[in-house]
């Protein structure tokens, strides 16, 4: 088996999954978790030879055949599998907006390119979660950023994160407010606080201040430029 150049072949896929380990590094055709089954079969409604790429999550994916074996389906292994290095990462730290917005911010973020996702309880957010709500609001984002990674073609799997205190993430992130500097490359975490903005003792715990431009972002908007200003400005930088 041969190896297919990387993105290209992806993005020519007929679908793009998630898999286990061991079902990526199978030799042999493998089946298929029920979850995945159904969503190639009845909803993406895939016939038999198409190309489907798999990943792990974890940065190794290869390209597969789709093959109909009594009834159920399976993956015939087309490539060997690719390992893709990990650049260097990028973490989007939010306050969360109310209702479906906060699904708008995962989605879009994870297809731009972020890494994970850390949700915030800043001093003026007017969304806070319990914590017995918290967990099964996280399996939710999770299920929705996955499917993003899908509908994107990446290999590495985004991770949703808190919600934790800003003042545990302040420190060591570039905080968006009016006048700040340009993103550049090096911004590992950008923070974006509630719409009522960030106070002063928030601001002063800041590491750094960059800026999203001269009008008033919802807060699912600002992440979403945040992210995009970053990929772009690192892109740009690559050599």
């Amino acid at each position: 088996m041969g190896e297919w150049p990387d993105l290209g072949m992806r993005r020519s896929a007929a679908a793009h999954v998630f898999v286990t380990a061991a079902q990526l590094d199978a030799d042999a055709s493998c089946g298929l978790d029920p979850e995945v089954e159904h969503h190639l079969d009845r909803v993406l409604r895939l016939r038999d030879g198409e190309l489907v790429t798999v990943t792990d999550g974890a940065g190794r994916w290869r390209a597969t055949r789709l093959v109909r074996m009594v009834g159920a389906l399976h993956l015939e292994p087309e490539s060997a599998v690719v390992v893709t290095e990990r650049a260097a990462t990028l973490t989007i730290a939010s306050a969360m907006p109310k209702g479906d917005r906060l699904d708008v911010l995962v989605q879009k973020t994870t297809e731009l390119g972020v890494d994970a996702v850390v949700l915030l309880h800043c001093e003026r957010s007017v969304v806070r979660w319990k914590p017995e709500r918290a967990e099964r609001q996280r399996s939710r984002l999770q299920r929705i950023a996955d499917e993003a990674c899908r509908q994107s073609r990446r290999v590495w799997r985004v991770t949703i994160e808190g919600p934790v205190e800003s003042s545990a993430v302040l420190a060591d992130a570039a905080v968006a407010e009016p006048g700040g500097r340009p993103v550049e490359p090096g911004d590992a975490v950008l923070a974006i606080g509630p719409e009522g903005g960030w106070t002063s003792t928030e601001l002063a715990a800041a590491g750094e201040r960059i800026d999203l431009g001269d009008n008033v972002l919802r807060t699912e908007t600002a992440a979403i430029a945040a992210v995009a200003l970053a990929t772009t400005a690192r892109r740009r930088a690559s050599p």
